[in-house]
């Protein structure tokens, strides 16, 4: 069963949806071949927030991530912010969707990640097409998630009734719809694919 398109922009949130999570990524470049604990884990999703949220500078985050993940010292810091600079990747499958012809409305990005380990990104996996540098919402700079959709609508960025918002954490999809605002969790490009089908923004897969 399909719904009638009313849909005309789709909002995707960086992290855990385009890209890994930050806290994530740092995991993995900094101690890929480890588990961390749920401490570690946890440790790692605060200081991420932080740094969304303004919070923190990107080089701060670093050092803190490193501690969090017991690699003490400047080099592991360092080390990390190269690589967030430089290997940071989409997650897979979402430049190809993403990218697909198909696909038929607007697509507007929410960054939890700095515009200096973002925009290298997008344009690595060739996604800056998708989203222009200049109209890339971020989350610090709306507030902080708390009031990230409260600010879109203000700003007449999101559009309730209009607007789909993409999101791998389902308090904050259930934020948007006690706000008018349509919204999907993210589980991954496969299943995203699915539902944007459903709501008619492109066939539905073979």
């Amino acid at each position: 069963m399909t719904v009638a398109q009313r849909i005309t922009q789709l909002m995707l949130l960086a992290g855990g949806v385009v890209l890994p999570t930050l806290a994530e990524a740092a995991a993995f470049f900094l101690v890929p071949d480890r588990t961390l604990t749920p401490g570690q884990r946890l440790g790692l999703q605060q200081a991420a927030l932080a740094l969304a949220e303004g919070r923190a500078a990107p080089a701060q985050f670093c050092v803190r991530a490193a501690e969090i993940c017991g690699e003490h010292g400047e080099p592991a810091a360092s080390l990390l912010y190269a690589k967030l600079t430089n290997e940071l990747s989409p997650q897979p499958g979402m430049p190809s969707l993403l990218s697909d012809p198909t696909l038929t409305c607007e697509m507007r990005l929410v960054s939890d990640y700095p515009a200096v380990w973002l925009l290298p990104a997008l344009a690595r996996s060739g996604l800056a097409h998708c989203f222009l540098a200049d109209e890339i919402s971020y989350v610090a700079d709306l507030g902080g998630f708390a009031r990230v959709l409260d600010a879109l609508i203000a700003a007449g960025v999101a559009m309730p009734g209009h607007t789909l918002w993409v999101d791998y954490h389902s308090p904050r999809t259930s934020e948007a719809l006690r706000k008018g605002v349509d919204a999907a969790i993210f589980v991954d490009a496969r299943r995203l694919r699915r539902d944007l089908a459903l709501w008619r923004l492109m066939p539905l897969p073979a």
